[in-house]
């Protein structure tokens, strides 16, 4: 599924970057990303059984939410437990941005966005004030994450097209975008602060949704 996601935005996001149009090839991506999102959502509250089977990690994702939504338990609301998994999540998507032209990130990102948009409906789903779970369910410190990858994803993506250009012998046309990747990283670490600062207030507005 996030093979088959990813293939959908990339060929025209690639000609963006390659054009460097990077300013929409953002917005292309921030724009797929929420009709993605859209999607998962809908499609998960009409057949959340099939969704559970095809969404990799969407049903261990919502039961670990919910055990720290319900108890504070968890790595959610500890930076010594999420900080870990957050740099290493980044480390491996700038990686894949620069070796496969972000053609492999995106299925990286999409298989993360996918899982998190099916919490999102067993969220809302399981909750007694689903209104104000819908308000909750996406986390201001996730949004912040997906732009970082988004903004991220088009500086890298435009660096893998200068290197192979050289691998070719020739010069590249376009010099490496350094503001996306410095805007990138900044999004990174202000997802970082405002999650380390606003999860346990934030379990405790979703505890109070979900009872």
């Amino acid at each position: 599924m996030p093979i088959f996601s990813a293939a959908v935005p990339y060929p025209i996001f690639l000609l963006k970057v390659h054009k460097q149009k990077y300013q929409s090839a953002f917005w292309w991506m921030l724009i797929w990303g929420l009709l993605q999102g859209i999607c998962v959502i809908l499609a998960t509250r009409i057949a959340p059984k099939t969704a559970a089977k095809v969404i990799l990690r969407g049903q261990s994702y919502t039961t670990e939410m919910l055990h720290w939504i319900r108890t504070g338990e968890g790595s959610e609301g500890s930076l010594r437990l999420f900080l870990p998994s957050h740099l290493l999540h980044y480390a491996i998507f700038c990686i894949l941005c620069v070796v496969s032209l972000s053609s492999v990130a995106l299925v990286f990102g999409t298989w993360m966005l996918n899982y998190m948009n099916f919490y999102f409906a067993e969220l809302v789903k399981l909750s007694s004030k689903p209104w104000l779970a819908a308000i909750l369910g996406w986390y201001p410190w996730s949004l912040l994450r997906i732009i970082g990858y988004i903004t991220t994803g088009v500086a890298l993506a435009a660096l893998g097209l200068n290197l192979l250009t050289r691998l070719r012998k020739k010069v590249p046309k376009s010099v490496f975008p350094k503001s996306y990747m410095l805007a990138g990283i900044g999004f990174i670490i202000a997802d970082i602060i405002v999650k380390a600062t606003l999860a346990p207030i934030w379990q405790k507005l979703l505890l109070y949704a979900l009872n």
